[in-house]
């Protein structure tokens, strides 16, 4: 009977360890899933936060481009051949909009002009044009920074 014990004991013993062995594997592989996952998690964070950096610096460039080519362009005005671009600008406002436009030379302190026909407007201001300009350069701007 005590042998019988000992032997029963052993393989209580025994199925204990394969038991305790087989859950330490499970978990060993949960942690080690676990970690993955979260150093996954992480580096997704890390590339969402330096995307969000490089578009935080991106358009503060692009507002300083902006505010340097309207300041540009209403400098514009101090140049001896200023009154040669309203004329041309009176010009291609003429042939947009009919000889019966009504032009307004000084829109503001920024100089160019602005012109009007019934419900039809061009805005030739000097801010206007230099944000212009920059649309049509936008491709060249962004490939620039990549």
């Amino acid at each position: 009977m005590l042998a019988r014990a000992e032997a029963d004991a052993g393989e209580v013993v025994g199925s204990a360890r394969q038991e305790a062995d087989a859950e330490e594997t499970e978990a060993r592989r949960r942690a080690a899933e676990a970690g993955r996952a979260r150093l996954e998690w992480d580096l997704a964070r890390a590339r969402a936060d330096a995307n969000h950096e490089i578009l935080a610096v991106r358009a503060e460039l692009r507002g300083r481009l902006i505010a340097e080519a309207r300041r540009a362009a209403v400098e514009l005005r101090r140049h001896p051949r200023y009154p040669e671009l309203l004329d041309r600008l009176e010009a291609l406002a003429r042939s947009q909009l009919g000889p019966a436009a009504a032009i307004d030379r000084a829109p503001g302190p920024a100089g160019g002009l602005v012109a009007t026909a019934g419900h039809r407007r061009v805005d030739y201001s000097l801010p206007s044009l230099a944000e212009r300009a920059l649309a049509d350069l936008e491709d060249e701007v962004t490939a620039s920074w990549n």
